[in-house]
């Protein structure tokens, strides 16, 4: 599954600084239309995404179907610009139902920080706006944007301040760094869905297949002992998320004699999670690849 990883990142920098310079100088609305633009030009250009994405509604629906996969780029192209809005402040017109955000606060009374997992499925930066005017959090992205460089370059652009709270967990200094924030009390943000080169993995059921996921955010929250949350910001409709948020682990705990079982265990219940937000709303789903790649 870190076949991801290593593809080539389409799209050009410029296009996406004149989406930008769009984003600052105009409204959501008004830039609707290019959305069909966005969802047409990747419906006909990509044999591979359409064939991963196909595969994909096969399992979850039993039903492969094109105008499903246009549906989800059209899905996906919508909140791309939404997280460019969202990242220049400009939520006037967005609407959040939210669900969960109690506990957010409950842990910034406690001063306690937490690990919150996301995933390629609806958009993360939904979460600013599920938290806007109501706490003040210090949120730490973790991301490996391998070669999505161009992407990292525009988000700087938008959200400078933003831009130095992401941590790359290649970097020799990264464990010390989420150690530090763990400890102020802040937010370590995790994509936990994707394998990264040389990632440890724990393999898990998922859509009733084997897959592997990610071990590195619960062996990372055995090592600081916080509690791990899921979250997920679910575009229901044009203009509004869904936001879930919930508790995965008050603490994880990996004993010598078990820790590949324990990991498992928790893994899996991410995954179940995952998988039950994937059926309850497939066109949020962003991972454009064979993601039940067998292993060689």
């Amino acid at each position: 599954m870190a076949e991801w990883v290593e593809k080539k990142e389409r799209g050009s920098l410029w296009m996406m600084r004149v989406v930008c310079f769009l984003c600052r100088n105009t409204s959501p609305k008004l830039l609707s239309p290019l959305l069909l633009v966005i969802a047409s030009y990747f419906y006909f250009s990509s044999g591979e995404v359409k064939r991963s994405s196909l595969q994909f509604f096969d399992k979850v629906t039993g039903k492969s179907r094109s105008r499903d996969y246009f549906r989800q780029l059209y899905c996906f192209s919508r909140t791309i610009l939404d997280r460019f809005f969202i990242l220049l402040g400009k939520t006037e017109c967005y609407c959040v139902t939210g669900h969960g955000r109690e506990l957010l606060l409950a842990e910034k009374e406690r001063g306690r920080g937490i690990i919150l997992l996301g995933a390629h499925l609806g958009s993360f930066e939904a979460c600013r706006i599920f938290l806007k005017d109501k706490v003040a959090l210090d949120v730490h992205i973790v991301a490996y944007f391998g070669a999505s460089q161009k992407i990292r370059e525009t988000l700087d652009l938008l959200d400078p301040e933003q831009a130095k709270r992401v941590i790359d967990p290649t970097d020799s200094d990264a464990v010390f760094k989420m150690r530090d924030v763990i400890e102020s009390g802040g937010i370590l943000a995790i994509l936990a869905d994707r394998v990264g080169l040389g990632d440890k993995t724990v393999d898990v059921r998922f859509f009733d297949e084997q897959v592997s996921f990610p071990a590195g955010p619960y062996l990372l929250a055995h090592v600081l002992g916080c509690p791990v949350y899921s979250f997920f910001g679910l575009l229901s409709k044009p203009y509004h998320y869904d936001n879930y948020l919930e508790c995965l682990a008050e603490r994880v705990v990996l004993p010598r004699k078990n820790r590949q079982e324990a990991l498992v265990e928790y893994a899996q219940g991410y995954a179940d999670k995952l998988e039950y937000y994937c059926k309850k709303n497939p066109y949020n789903w962003f991972n454009f690849f064979d993601f039940w790649k067998k292993k060689p």
